[in-house]
């Protein structure tokens, strides 16, 4: 059976993708004083293909029910990841991960059979995740009714535009990775109408596994502190989650009595980056709110040729550029990196097994949020094991039902609050990249 989109969400997503173009201007007009390209992007083409089941999205990959011995229906989930991009080597083995836990257990929930999805919300042209894309993917998850569950989004951006049409359903969501603050509550770093305008309905809908950006933002400036830096510069991407940790960072340093030299946006397609960083030659330490995506490899770069190495003036970023690929940049080498939960080494009991099972079929080493999409999983089958097979009672009970720790993939009790939040884990880790691996240093939970 479809749904048709009602006239609520489509109001939803215009307004969400006018939002998102406002949000890309802004980022050209913070744009770096030497930059000889464009200031803003140009727009993707609109995708016409983010089915869960369209034959013309060739990234889209299906794992089909494991019906024998099945006693219930089939129902179908799906993942909502970028595939394309400097991330998507980290999506890739998310989405390697999902399915291998799907395997393990027989691809059942409870008496449900289930099949699985996995679709890409980036564009070539974009490079990443991409705004009509999302809008497009979210349309058509809501329409399949046979669709229950969503694993993401990977980008808070595209959460953003998701979240509100996948409300109308509804049709639970339960991201791995997103950290925007405003996703889920009010406070210091939340936009005044956030987090009620993703819920036109009045309820929620949507859940995350990791902990949220006042907590990395906070623990970032703690964590620079205790490396003695006194003056700071920031600089992010004027996307929601990079410019939202680096507010979130900015208000916690300014707390300790850092002093902040600089809050500024930069322009992702710009060619260089010098000229910035020679405008704050004397700071002792850079935070960079952004996904690798977007320029980073330009950015460290231009850091380290202008600013010097990361161990003299110290390099942070977020968990938006916590990607096993930076270790392929020697300028990263000393740099500072913060994962919403616990790194892929401190993980351990059947998270451990998870990851090294998932380590053994792709050949690579753990990506930090691959626990996460599995925990992601985990939980939402879980509330359709525990559900009467339809949206709204898989909905009502994401948000009652639990996996313990000693199953959960990232050792912890998975649990959400009244609000999506993962309950009781707010662990922010730090690892740094030292003779191209990383070390981890350690993990804190501070007050937001």
């Amino acid at each position: 059976m479809k749904k048709l989109l009602s006239a609520r969400g489509m109001m939803i997503i215009l307004a969400a993708l006018l939002a998102v173009a406002l949000s890309a201007f802004a980022a050209g007009c913070g744009s770096d004083d030497d930059s000889t390209s464009s200031s803003a992007a140009p727009a993707a083409p609109a995708s016409t293909s983010g089915g869960a089941t369209s034959s013309a999205d060739t990234s889209a990959t299906s794992t089909p029910a494991d019906t024998s011995g099945g006693t219930g229906e089939t129902v179908k989930i799906v993942s909502d990841l970028p595939l394309q991009g400097a991330s998507a080597t980290q999506t890739k083995q998310m989405v390697e991960g999902i399915q291998l836990y799907l395997d393990q257990i027989g691809k059942k929930a409870g008496n449900y059979s289930v099949e699985y999805t996995s679709n890409d919300d980036a564009t070539a042209s974009a490079g990443k995740w991409d705004p009509e894309k999302c809008a497009s993917n979210a349309q058509s998850y809501l329409a399949d009714e046979s669709i229950l569950g969503v694993i993401g989004t990977f980008n808070s951006g595209c959460a953003q535009i998701e979240i509100p049409v996948l409300n109308d359903g509804p049709v639970a969501m339960v991201s791995p990775a997103n950290t925007l603050i405003g996703l889920t509550k009010g406070g210091t770093g939340a936009e005044a109408d956030e987090p009620d305008k993703y819920y036109p309905s009045g309820e929620r809908n949507y859940g995350r596994v990791v902990a949220s950006d006042d907590y990395q933002g906070a623990a970032a400036a703690q964590e620079m502190q205790k490396l003695g830096v006194k003056s700071v510069y920031i600089m992010h991407d004027n996307e929601a989650y990079g410019k939202g940790v680096a507010t979130s960072f900015k208000d916690a340093a300014e707390k300790l009595g850092l002093e902040v030299k600089g809050f500024e946006p930069y322009d992702p397609k710009a060619s260089d980056y010098t000229a910035t960083f020679n405008r704050v030659k004397g700071v002792e330490g850079v935070f960079v709110g952004a996904i690798i995506d977007n320029n980073g490899e330009k950015i460290i770069k231009d850091k380290v040729s202008v600013l010097g190495d990361n161990n003299a003036v110290k390099l942070f970023g977020p968990d938006g550029m916590f990607v096993n690929d930076v270790l392929k940049i020697k300028e990263a080498e000393g740099m500072y990196l913060s994962v919403a939960g616990g790194t892929p080494e401190s993980i351990t009991g059947k998270g451990k097994e998870y990851l090294d099972a998932v380590a053994a079929k792709t050949g690579e080493k753990p990506e930090v949020y691959t626990a996460y999409a599995i925990a992601a999983t985990q939980l939402l089958l879980k509330a359709i094991e525990n559900s009467d097979g339809t949206r709204p009672s898989v909905v009502e009970q994401l948000f009652q039902v639990s996996v313990p720790a000693e199953e959960s993939a990232t050792g912890r009790e998975l649990k959400l609050d009244e609000n999506g939040d993962i309950a009781g884990a707010k662990d922010i880790s730090f690892s740094q990249v030292t003779g191209g691996d990383f070390k981890s240093i350690e993990t804190i939970s501070p007050e937001a």
